[in-house]
């Protein structure tokens, strides 16, 4: 008899087989619930409602010394995106350049969120930004208080909800804003992109680093992995096989999809990351991971420097 899984994940165009049940994974009957709404979908994870989650990267580092979660990674990358694009400021606050950033007052969805330990990290690494020196604004509170110790230098303080960011922002109580919402260009004139030109940044990037920056990982239940190790390749296998067909859908796209210049980006694209744009597996991705796990150190997120096979379950170190 197959192992009865439950599975949270968004109606994301690589898990499109997985969610439709054309790939299955082995030994397994995957029932998948979708949801498209981060937030929800994270706190059913949290919440243990499922027995494989996608899940925000950076609360699981913030586990790593705890344990707590009940849930092991592997090294699925469920969501990734470049952040430079995420960045947005005030067009009254006198930020003509990251550097600008230094004493302002800057929004974030909590500081734990994965889009927010990318951009700090990139602006603080490539940008000469002082974290420290930021009065920082939090939407969200932290997850797991009793655990983790804010850093003595963090200056943070959580507002009235997330949704009110936004309107400090507009309303120039916030000089700057990360956040996985597209406030730009649609809230012109009063707030604009840190970067205008982040297409530019991101390619540049992208080619300097080979870095597509995680976001959400896949995580399982630990309890299940520790009755039945087979799991995590499982999944993984399943998950790599449903990407490879968004691949195929997305090349027949090429030339049929409903925008202006698509093919023109896919080739760009491929051009510049070969066959496999969205990478998966450990050994590709461990100095991606690695450079999260230092930013998590250096954020305050975590208090020791994780290794990159501590976050994952031993199983698939040979990925």
């Amino acid at each position: 008899m197959p192992l009865e899984l439950t599975m949270i994940c968004a109606p994301y165009d690589r898990a499109r087989a997985l969610i439709e049940g054309t790939v299955k994974p082995e030994g397994i009957d995957l029932r998948v619930h979708v949801d498209a709404d981060d937030v929800n979908r994270h706190f059913d994870g949290h919440g243990g409602h499922y027995d494989v989650a996608e899940f925000f990267t950076g609360r699981y580092i913030v586990d790593l010394p705890f344990r707590t979660l009940g849930f092991t990674a592997i090294p699925i990358f469920v969501k990734r995106m470049f952040r430079h694009s995420y960045i947005y400021v005030n067009t009254g606050a006198g930020i003509d350049e990251p550097a600008d950033l230094n004493g302002k007052r800057v929004g974030i969805q909590s500081w734990f969120t994965t889009t927010a330990l990318w951009a700090r990290g990139i602006l603080e690494e490539e940008h000469g930004v002082d974290l420290r020196s930021i009065r920082w604004v939090a939407g969200r509170p932290p997850e797991n208080p009793h655990e983790w110790t804010q850093p003595d230098w963090l200056r943070l303080e959580v507002a009235d909800g997330y949704g009110k960011l936004r309107e400090m922002l507009l309303a120039g109580a916030l000089d700057a804003f990360i956040t996985t919402a597209t406030l730009a260009p649609e809230d012109r004139p009063r707030v604009d992109f840190l970067f205008p030109d982040y297409a530019r940044r991101e390619r540049d990037y992208y080619r300097r680093t080979g870095f597509f920056p995680i976001q959400h990982t896949l995580l399982i239940r630990t309890s299940i992995l520790d009755r039945h190790p087979w799991v995590a390749r499982s999944l993984f296998d399943a998950w790599q096989e449903s990407k490879r067909r968004c691949y195929e859908w997305l090349e027949w796209q090429r030339v049929h999809q409903t925008g202006l210049w698509y093919r023109a980006l896919w080739e760009e694209e491929r051009a510049a990351t070969g066959d496999d744009p969205y990478r998966w597996g450990f050994r590709e991705t461990r100095a991606e991971v690695d450079k999260m796990l230092e930013y998590a150190r250096r954020q305050g997120l975590t208090r020791e420097r994780f290794a990159p096979e501590d976050m994952f379950h031993p199983t698939m170190l040979d990925t």
